[in-house]
């Protein structure tokens, strides 16, 4: 069963947003919600579309109108719109900040467009019809997909490290100067030396931060 929904999920194009967040927690093998998405599109690392069938929409640079058929981008500059947007994934209905206040859309070619309603469809001015409702944001697929490695992934070394894996690094090196009366050993036997100390500590990151430890070591040291 597991199967045949992964290759359902690869088949998909476009995902609402229960459906990319039950990808997500499958994942991440560990329950995640909307919000999780919220706060990775308040990060701006995460893209919306807004998908209304038959919902007309008009070009911002030219006299034209047509029926969205197709989810079109949600855009993110304008910090108002943005938030609204963003707290519909945290349950909070959007509404217009002004009369027909609508956000604006962009669509595969980089047009401009906005939603229009004609007279007889036309709502309240300030309805929630004008901004886009929790079933109808949707995530593309592959954008989620390249935004995998980064959300599950182990952290990279060049990033700021751990306080905890630093304190736990320095403590067995101190622990191993004790027991040792050899001068110099390599990196990787150091490493060695730690992991088997103890199973908190992964062995190839060891490695590269002893292996950085050193060079640091080599270029502070006096010729």
């Amino acid at each position: 069963m597991r199967q045949h929904n992964a290759k359902s999920f690869h088949r998909r194009q476009w995902l609402s947003v229960d459906q990319a967040v039950t990808h997500l927690s499958a994942v991440a093998e560990e329950p995640l919600t909307s919000t999780d998405l919220a706060d990775l599109a308040d990060q701006y690392q995460l893209d919306l579309y807004w998908y209304r069938p038959g919902q007309q929409v008009a070009y911002l640079d030219r006299p034209e109108v047509r029926e969205l058929n197709e989810p079109l981008r949600l855009c993110a500059e304008n910090h108002s719109d943005w938030s609204a947007i963003v707290g519909i994934l945290r349950h909070h209905p959007a509404l217009p900040a002004y009369e027909q206040d609508t956000p604006l859309l962009e669509d595969s070619e980089g047009n401009r467009l906005r939603i229009v309603f004609d007279n007889r469809q036309r709502p309240e001015p300030f309805s929630a019809r004008w901004y886009p409702n929790y079933a109808e944001l949707v995530l593309k697929r592959s954008e989620l997909e390249q935004l995998e490695p980064q959300l599950f992934s182990s952290p990279d070394l060049g990033n700021e490290l751990e306080p905890q894996l630093l304190l736990n690094v320095i403590w067995q090196l101190e622990q191993l100067a004790l027991d040792t009366s050899q001068p110099r050993h390599s990196p990787a036997w150091l490493a060695e030396q730690l992991a088997q100390r103890s199973d908190a500590i992964d062995r190839p990151a060891l490695e590269r931060i002893l292996a950085a430890a050193e060079r640091e070591g080599v270029r502070g040291t006096p010729h």
